[in-house]
């Protein structure tokens, strides 16, 4: 969780140790547990002593200490002052600390906001106890949805709650997908079995003939308006705009649980209730049809795949979803006879136009974030995101597939741009702008994707034009995507169709597709090859 090195690791084991001995004397015969809040002890022992900031939040833990199975026959003044003032606690601020230090956001908070959290290097006894907590701790506990997952590793099937659906997870899937952290949504990827939705009418709008599933189970926040709603109307969307259809995800089936953290933290922190839903999250499980990732495509068939995806977001942007969350894993494919078809899936972060102040909420992966959404102002939210943002995000998309994937399998070494992963926001951002100034030029694509480059070059050039030393430029969003996507993409056919002399395979690969949507599925995919941008 923390950038320690071996000897720090070592004296916080030492001194944990140290902190419960002193804490605990089981010497004597009878053994009194710390008491309840409020105790005559409690009130007694007050007389002398007064309230620190370093108190604050440590007194939920101090009242619970024999959980850790360590009984207590002496209370110790300051023990029994957390108690007493645990009711006047805004906050469990210890464990803000650990989220602020290990998210890496603490280095953006003020002066204020740092005093009032806990410093559990100097109040190390109390940080031991949350430790030793969290370490007994059951798995229901830990949040772990005992339904879905009785015991970790489990696979087999499940019956969901109030459904008649039955669910056989495929947990130890070499294909599962599963993030690293303590903070965020914790989407869990893998596959799934079901008679009950196995069994379930096909839907004739989606062309995916995978009869594959996908379960998808995460925590988004709480307040914020759940991904099946944005599908319901990005679906709408398809109805009117043809770049829309058999580009997105076709959800089969999902179910919200009860399960929120805000019960947490109004038993650990705030007693306004409003204020402990801030933030909280839900647990979500979505059934998908299975798609594929993009980058195990390479040369004209991943090129075309990333352009459906291109006019597939614009159109759903200009329908009044803001997608907000572009990167290569949320950029899909499926197999159509003989074609690939490309997807813009993951709709959790969106949000709709007309919603405008969540527009305001930082949203995406950091490699792929548009350099104007990696300062300072717009990592506090004061940056409203544009289509512009999303755009950029694109090309950073392309970029990154063509540095480091050959022949659709990552590279095993000497990775380009390996350390954006790790870096933070404000070094993540000038890492972007030397990128674009010069730096494009010291690096090449993989072999397996040279025939996109030239148009990475070309797209840069807009982003180039986008940042000038004084002030970054706001567009409106046809001319963003004009100026950063189109334009390049149709100077790219142009230049291949003048080099070759015949017609480049990427419009042939869009034709084809073309062709198969109209006379297979009815549905009508508006790309006129001779003027790709409209």
């Amino acid at each position: 969780m923390f950038a320690c090195s071996d000897s720090q690791l070592t004296f916080i084991s030492i001194s944990a140790s140290l902190a419960l001995i002193i804490m605990a004397d089981n010497v004597d015969a009878i053994v009194h547990k710390t008491p309840p809040r409020n105790s005559a002890l409690s009130a007694h022992s007050e007389a002398g002593l007064k309230s620190t900031s370093l108190a604050v939040g440590s007194a939920v833990v101090s009242e619970h200490i024999s959980t850790v199975g360590v009984e207590v026959s002496i209370v110790r003044p300051w023990i029994a002052r957390d108690v007493q003032n645990s009711e006047k606690c805004e906050a469990d601020m210890m464990l803000q600390e650990l989220l602020a230090r290990c998210t890496g956001s603490f280095q953006y908070l003020s002066v204020s906001e740092k005093s009032k959290l806990l410093d559990f290097v100097r109040d190390l006894p109390r940080w031991s106890v949350l430790l030793l907590i969290m370490q007994r701790m059951g798995y229901e506990q830990w949040g772990l949805n005992c339904v879905f997952e009785p015991e970790p590793g489990f696979s087999g099937k499940v019956m969901v709650e109030d459904t008649q659906i039955d669910l056989e997870l495929d947990i130890k899937s070499k294909e599962r997908v599963t993030p690293f952290g303590i903070r965020g949504r914790a989407t869990t990827v893998f596959s799934v079995k079901s008679e009950a939705l196995s069994g379930l009418q096909r839907d004739p709008r989606f062309p995916n003939e995978s009869s594959e599933l996908v379960a998808e189970l995460y925590w988004p926040e709480e307040t914020r308006q759940s991904e099946p709603d944005i599908l319901k109307e990005v679906y709408k969307i398809a109805q009117t705009y043809p770049d829309v259809r058999g580009d997105v995800p076709e959800l089969v089936w999902f179910h919200i649980t009860e399960t929120s953290t805000s019960k947490i933290r109004v038993a650990l922190g705030p007693k306004d209730a409003e204020q402990a839903e801030q933030g909280s999250r839900v647990l979500y499980i979505i059934v998908f049809r299975k798609l594929i990732p993009i980058t195990t495509l390479s040369g004209d068939e991943f090129l075309a795949a990333w352009w459906q995806v291109v006019k597939c977001h614009r159109a759903i942007w200009k329908g009044g979803v803001l997608h907000r969350d572009v990167s290569p894993s949320n950029l899909m494919v499926y197999r159509l006879r003989g074609q690939f078809i490309g997807v813009l899936n993951d709709y959790d972060l969106s949000s709709f136009k007309r919603d405008g102040p969540r527009g305001l909420e930082r949203t995406g992966t950091l490699p792929f974030i548009a350099k104007d959404l990696l300062t300072p102002d717009a990592m506090a939210g004061k940056v409203e995101h544009l289509y512009a943002h999303d755009a950029e995000s694109l090309i950073w998309v392309l970029t990154w597939v063509c540095l480091r994937y050959e022949g659709g399998h990552l590279l095993s070494k000497k990775r380009p741009l390996e350390d954006w992963l790790i870096s933070d926001a404000r070094t993540c951002a000038r890492a972007k702008a030397e990128f674009w100034s010069g730096g494009i030029r010291d690096v090449r694509p993989s072999g397996s994707h040279e025939v996109s480059w030239n148009l990475v070059r070309k797209c840069f050039q807009g982003i180039y034009s986008l940042y000038p030393p004084e002030e970054s430029r706001k567009l409106a969003d046809q001319a963003a995507f004009e100026l950063l996507l189109g334009g390049p993409m149709l100077e790219h056919i142009n230049h291949r169709r003048t080099s070759r002399g015949s017609v480049p395979p990427l419009e042939i690969a869009l034709s084809n597709r073309q062709s198969q949507a109209r006379n297979g599925l009815g549905y009508y995919y508006d790309f006129v090859m001779n003027r790709m941008v409209q």
